[in-house]
């Protein structure tokens, strides 16, 4: 009896040390981490982001479904790609449409509704306002039917139990509706418009850059948050084209730490994976000519996460309860950044997978 009370009495102990150091293993990593990617769908048959420059001369992009992605059976497969790597949700790049039309940049999105497998990932919209796609007074009320559409159904991302939605450009909102007034105006019925559908409220976030006249506008804006899309500029220095990654990593550290003291408004951190626009560069765009960064690898994902990872941990106070943080991106391939499983190349996700594991502390230098 007292033998076997005394081996009952070590097991309890050894069970409650494994228990203790799974939890240990669990709080090291990033399980709790609600990690998501920026999704583009520009890869269609008739899509001219397919150049030949990407094709011929940066094959290592290359998908190993190919370029077209943007069809059912590929977007089935990448939602399981992404959600067994640790992914949480894609953030979608919506556009507007002309009336009575649909956009062809949104068929990714529809597709994801249609995927049998769409309960593994949850999604967010990003509102593309730039050039081609801005929101303007006129199309406001037509996108914030579909936006709210969007909102209610199961697997929308929420933020403080609201849906969040994120706007690429405050600069841009404010010329097409005419002063940081009329753009709260417009959030104000926005608001309104949901609850009357049975939301509970929004939580409507924007990419920012740096402290300067951005920040304070996007509080009169009446923004809830603020995040980026990428920050590839600022690890840019000297006259050198190229540039290592770990001074894109470094600056984009320190500038989290930075927004974060410079705004009263949460902060969702976003870590630009890489930045390298040549296949699409033009007489237009500059970029045959402009900086970008090298030494993008498994290895520097696995860095780049884990510092993401890291400071949502240490930084409780300046972010979203829900720890929310972004990658630029899952599939930006003509800009560099993308986490796509590469038919000729590395599969980045690799790294994703290892950093939501077992994170490295990052080491930023002064």
């Amino acid at each position: 009896m007292e033998k076997n009370h005394i081996n009952s009495y070590s097991l309890l102990l050894v069970l409650a040390f494994c228990g203790l150091s799974f939890i240990n293993s669990q709080s090291k990593g990033g399980q709790n981490i609600l990690l998501g990617a920026y999704y583009f769908d520009g890869w269609s048959l008739s899509s001219s982001h397919i150049t030949p420059i990407l094709t011929k001369s940066f094959s290592e992009r290359e998908p190993k479904w190919g370029w077209v992605t943007s069809n059912q059976n590929i977007i089935d497969k990448q939602i399981i790609e992404a959600s067994n790597a640790g992914l949480a949700f894609f953030s979608f790049c919506w556009y507007t449409s002309k009336e009575n039309q649909k956009n062809p940049l949104n068929n990714a999105l529809e597709l994801y509704h249609k995927s049998k497998y769409n309960k593994r990932l949850k999604f967010c919209l990003l509102i593309a306002n730039h050039e081609g796609s801005y929101v303007t007074p006129k199309n406001w009320e037509a996108s914030t039917d579909q936006w709210i559409s969007e909102f209610v159904t199961k697997q929308y991302l929420k933020v403080d139990k609201k849906p969040l939605i994120i706007f690429f450009s405050i600069d841009n909102l404010i010329n097409m509706f005419g002063s940081p007034d009329a753009v709260k105006a417009a959030f104000d019925s926005f608001r309104l418009k949901a609850a009357n559908s049975g939301l509970g409220g929004i939580s409507i976030a924007v990419c920012v850059t740096s402290k300067g006249t951005t920040l304070k506008l996007s509080e009169q804006c009446g923004f809830d948050l603020v995040t980026g899309y990428n920050h590839h500029g600022f690890g840019f220095s000297g006259q050198n084209q190229q540039v290592s990654l770990d001074s894109m990593q470094n600056s984009e550290y320190k500038m989290w730490n930075n927004l974060s003291n410079w705004s009263r408004l949460p902060y969702i951190p976003v870590s630009t994976l890489n930045w390298d626009p040549r296949p699409w560069a033009n007489a237009r765009n500059g970029y045959k000519d402009a900086h970008y960064y090298v030494g993008y690898s498994q290895k520097s994902v696995y860095k780049s996460v884990s510092q993401l990872v890291y400071w949502l941990k240490n930084n409780p106070k300046n972010t979203t309860k829900e720890k929310i943080g972004l990658l630029y991106a899952w599939n930006e391939n003509g800009e560099g950044a993308y986490l796509t499983p590469s038919k000729n190349g590395e599969n980045m996700l690799m790294g994703v997978k290892k950093a939501l594991k077992s994170p490295i502390a990052p080491q930023p230098k002064l």
